[in-house]
């Protein structure tokens, strides 16, 4: 698989698509935790970086089959209704967990773990947003750029896209916009 395959409300995966080349995540959070071997190197690389800074990151969620990204979709919708639900997650087939490039990630301080949007404002969120790119990876959603992705902003959601991390980073792009530009 590419590893800059974009996925999303325009961009769909058809509902037998499943990668080959997925791996257990070996995830804290917990167990069957699945994603692409190569994202998994690069994470277990970055992980340990922040560790030795005292920073304590993981995954929390990784690949989604369509099937049950179509189940969180559905709870969703029927709890908070279609204005809401459009903005935070993808329906079934739309979702690049699906492609196994995605992941969730989690930070573990003082015995507690912080998930979602409380790692926003955590130095170990400051550090993801700042040197994830050195390890492929792009946080996909970023504040301010919500009309461009279509989702709002995810300070926990990171894609592995490899080496284009660089260029999307410091250029300040996302996978959208980064597409456009040198697919022209």
């Amino acid at each position: 698989m590419e590893y800059f395959v974009l996925v999303n409300k325009d961009n769909t995966l058809d509902k037998t698509f499943v990668p080959d080349d997925l791996v257990d995540a070996k995830s804290r959070y917990k167990e069957g935790i699945l994603v692409n071997k190569k994202l998994l190197d690069n994470f277990r690389l970055m992980a340990k970086d922040a560790y030795n800074l005292g920073y304590d990151i993981d995954i929390m969620s990784g690949y989604r089959d369509y099937f049950y990204q179509e189940k969180l979709y559905n709870k969703l919708l029927k709890e908070k209704g279609f204005a809401y639900t459009f903005r935070k997650i993808a329906k079934a087939g739309c979702s690049e967990h699906q492609t196994g490039l995605a992941v969730d990630l989690c930070v573990y301080r003082d015995g507690k773990c912080y998930i979602e949007e409380e790692i926003d404002e955590m130095e170990e969120g400051k550090w993801l947003r700042e040197n994830a790119y050195r390890y492929g990876f792009i946080l996909r959603y970023p504040r301010g750029l919500e009309d461009v992705t279509g989702y709002d902003y995810e300070p926990w959601h990171y894609r592995y896209v490899g080496q284009i991390a660089n260029d999307i980073y410091f250029n300040n792009l996302t996978l959208e916009e980064y597409l456009e530009k040198t697919c022209k």
